[in-house]
């Protein structure tokens, strides 16, 4: 734990250093130690002009002198072992960065049964549960009690816990004594929270809108308080009993009669960025959340001096009070819990990969991995350098998240299938150069040749961004893996296991039938396939179309949330200036590197 009485943003930025503990060397390296054996005194003289003078007494006899033993030889150079060969066992690898033991995370509640912290993972596809002074993981529930890509938790009173499922729109429910059920409200399912007197709402964002009230026993049908509120998310009721909730687009705070009809929220604060969580303390204090910069405020709804309690350099996503009112902030993209009490700031877990995604090397030997709401660049020895956060910007003014990165010169490709936004950014400054919104569930998306071109699950087809009626190769069950040498493009279709390329003359078949394949990098004469399916990256003679596996034991995850696409995150693989190969496994938190 990283423990801090600052809230500024310079000293935040300094405490939170990268932890190395995660980082590890798989695989075997020796080392030698040579130690030098001191000098005899007389040899530190200088000249000895002293002990010339110096006179032996003269019943003393000179000792003998000892030769050296004639068979000793001159110490062996000691040669490197030889680099290992093909196929290349995972335990060979170099970690870059920390792997998280969280897929991100979203929602939180502490509960007030056991004051333990309950934290909604909708890339997890699992409620963690937290011990409040450590951040050890103590539980996970996940499919297995009803659980599918919670995005909110509250516990209640009684121990209930309810989540809301944001892709299939359901609100669960997992009793004390293990049972479980959903009810079905809306895609988009979002924010949930309790009154005192034991009502349960939820409210609706980014796939549909409105405010409704929910049967706690999730028997009787949903109740529609206005299903034109738009952009609630995380809320809480305060002392007046009234819900107060964060306007997500506009960094409003609303004050909403729940019983009022018809509903009219009130803006009561206003100036927090994109504002993603308003919570209470014992103390019938109001706080809220600036997801855009990272920061937390404890609000003045008289006067509006509101106080800054915490501001990072990454993006936070909800918060919670324990019964002692100590906050628990998460910020999700790092998959970091952090606690704010009286002793200060303290940093519960440290931060890590939790969705790798695409993976790319810049020329100047950056690697740069996506990981959907954060992209991150490491050094060569795998160093975060920097860090882009997706702060929902309007299009073409940030950076909008990548699920998939690929390297044009300097520049960088990203994708997020989740918004639809395919950009062409300057890392170097953070500028959007191109922003584009009309590729129909873009996955994947490079340069070949004079054009960007992308994997577009919507249509089953690669086409150009600038035209989407410019398509390259269609009649795809699901283009995954994209690559090209400049005049031949490659797409690697993850439903039939084929990859193609496509070149002047047409589409063709270079290989049929692996297990799943995903991401592509060419590799001289060869192309790099990471054949999710077999749990390996494998190579294709591009001559011969021969294939070899190249790495194995890898440990992709099978597990894909209900509502998203089968493939769930795809993984990456890239070759770096030096030969070096990174590959990212998210069945793991990991991105690997083989050097060669």
């Amino acid at each position: 734990m990283n423990t801090y009485a600052t809230s500024s943003r310079t000293e935040r930025r300094t405490s939170r250093s990268w932890s190395t503990r995660g980082r590890r060397l798989l695989g075997t390296v020796a080392a030698l130690a040579l130690v030098g054996a001191a000098c005899a005194s007389d040899d530190d003289s200088g000249g000895s002009d002293v002990a010339a003078t110096t006179e032996a007494p003269a019943t003393t006899e000179a000792p003998a002198t000892t030769a050296a033993p004639a068979t000793t030889a001159a110490p062996e150079t000691t040669e490197p072992p030889p680099p290992p060969e093909e196929p290349f066992d995972v335990s060979l690898a170099t970690l870059v960065g920390n792997p998280a033991d969280t897929n991100s995370l979203n929602g939180v509640t502490v509960s007030p049964v056991d004051g333990n912290v309950y934290v909604a993972s909708v890339a997890g596809n699992e409620i963690t549960v937290h011990d409040p002074e450590t951040g050890e993981v103590l539980d996970r529930i996940g499919p297995e009690r009803g659980v599918n890509g919670p995005d909110d938790v509250y516990v209640a009173d009684d121990g209930t816990v309810y989540w809301t499922d944001l892709l299939q729109g359901n609100v669960g429910m997992l009793t004390p004594d293990g049972e479980f059920k959903t009810q079905l409200v809306g895609p988009g399912v979002n924010p949930i929270t309790m009154s005192d007197d034991g009502r349960l709402f939820v409210g609706r964002i980014f796939l549909g809108d409105g405010l409704y009230e929910i049967d706690p026993m999730l028997e009787a049908d949903p109740i529609p308080l206005d299903e034109t509120l738009a952009g609630l998310n995380a809320f809480d009721f305060g002392p007046d009993g009234l819900l107060y909730a964060p306007s997500f687009f506009t960094g409003d705070v609303l004050r909403i009669d729940v019983d009022a009809s018809p509903i009219a929220p009130e803006v009561v604060a206003s100036g927090f960025g994109v504002s993603s969580a308003v919570k209470f303390n014992s103390a019938g204090e109001a706080h809220v959340v600036n997801l855009k910069d990272g920061q937390v405020f404890k609000l003045d709804l008289e006067g509006g001096d509101h106080e800054m309690l915490l501001d990072i350099d990454g993006t936070i996503d909800n918060m919670s009070f324990d019964a002692d009112d100590r906050l628990f902030v998460i910020a999700g993209n790092d998959n970091q819990i952090i606690r704010i009490d009286d002793d200060g700031v303290t940093e519960l877990n440290d931060l890590g990969i939790g969705l790798p995604g695409g993976v790319a090397v810049t020329p100047d030997g950056t690697v740069w991995l996506a990981e959907l709401f954060v992209m991150r660049g490491y050094d060569a020895d795998g160093m975060p350098t920097t860090s882009f956060y997706d702060s929902f910007a309007p299009p073409g003014t940030g950076f909008a998240g990548a699920s998939t990165v690929s390297a044009d010169g300097d520049n960088l490709v990203v994708t997020n299938t989740f918004n639809g936004s395919v950009q062409l950014m300057d890392p170097a400054t953070g500028e959007i150069l191109q922003d584009v919104r009309t590729v129909p569930l873009p996955i994947n998306a490079i340069r070949h040749g004079d054009r960007i071109v992308a994997a577009a699950a919507g249509g089953g087809n690669v086409v150009n961004i600038d035209d989407p009626e410019d398509v390259l190769i269609g009649e795809l069950g699901l283009p995954t893996g994209l690559a090209s040498d400049g005049t031949t493009l490659y797409v690697s279709d993850w439903a039939t296991g084929n990859v193609w390329a496509v070149d002047e003359a047409g589409p063709r078949v270079v290989v049929e039938g692996l297990a799943q394949p995903e991401g592509l990098a060419i590799d001289g004469d060869r192309l790099l396939v990471v054949e999710t399916g077999a749990q390996q990256v494998t190579a294709i003679d591009l001559a011969t179309g021969e294939t070899a596996p190249v790495i194995t034991g890898l440990d992709f995850s099978a597990i894909p949330i209900q509502g998203f696409l089968p493939n769930g995150a795809l993984s990456g693989v890239a070759v770096g200036p030096d030969g070096a190969i990174y590959v990212s496994d998210d069945g793991v938190n990991s991105l690997y590197r083989f050097d060669r």
